[in-house]
């Protein structure tokens, strides 16, 4: 529990899928008469039910935020995530209430607790499906083959059978940014908010 005189900005209950999560996140933050914001890039998606264990909002006592948000087949990002997440953040914390993060999507939670900062520019809709259609041509190891000689520092942090990641360095390189590079700011963090 939080203890007075804590100096806290969010409160985050993180961890596999099916684990409990949602229900110590809802309790407390009833307790802390505040709202439960997901950071889980599966549940983001409108019907993405089955295999997320999501939380329905009905289900909640207090407010479930980020959650069915974004049709599926539509691109989002952490980027998008932090933006929206930092709304609910600054919106809870100016209203003297704290905020409880839930879910396990870590790179999601840094986002939005931390200052990372993220390569500018729209996700390409167009880009990536050609990516994603290259990918079932020419395979997993093909792509990671074709990451290697574009980005090979980038290539070198990134499994092979991990397409979307893959898939993600390719558009990030396509930009002029290098994935392991801001990776390799990711793994510092620098504290926007204290959890």
């Amino acid at each position: 529990m939080v203890s007075p005189g804590t100096n806290l900005s969010a409160v985050a209950i993180v961890g596999p899928t099916a684990v409990g999560k949602s229900d110590v996140a809802d309790r407390l933050a009833a307790r802390l008469s505040s709202e439960v914001l997901s950071c889980d890039a599966m549940q983001i998606y409108r019907g993405m039910d089955i295999g997320t264990a999501k939380m329905m909002p009905e289900e909640c006592s207090v407010p479930l935020r980020l959650v069915d948000i974004v049709d599926p087949g539509v691109a989002y990002s952490a980027a998008l995530y932090q933006s929206d997440a930092r709304a609910h953040i600054e919106r809870l914390l100016g209203e003297q209430r704290l905020p409880v993060f839930c879910g396990g999507t870590g790179l999601y939670l840094k986002a939005a607790l931390d200052e990372m900062d993220f390569p500018s520019g729209e996700l390409e809709d167009e880009r990536r499906t050609g990516y994603q259609e290259l990918a079932e041509r020419i395979g997993e190891k093909a792509m990671h083959a074709l990451l290697a000689e574009r980005d090979p520092e980038s290539a070198a942090v990134i499994h092979p059978h991990n397409v979307r990641r893959v898939i993600r360095a390719l558009e990030m390189h396509d930009d002029g940014v290098s994935y392991a590079q801001q990776k390799s700011k990711f793994s510092v963090p620098r504290e926007r908010y204290h959890a």
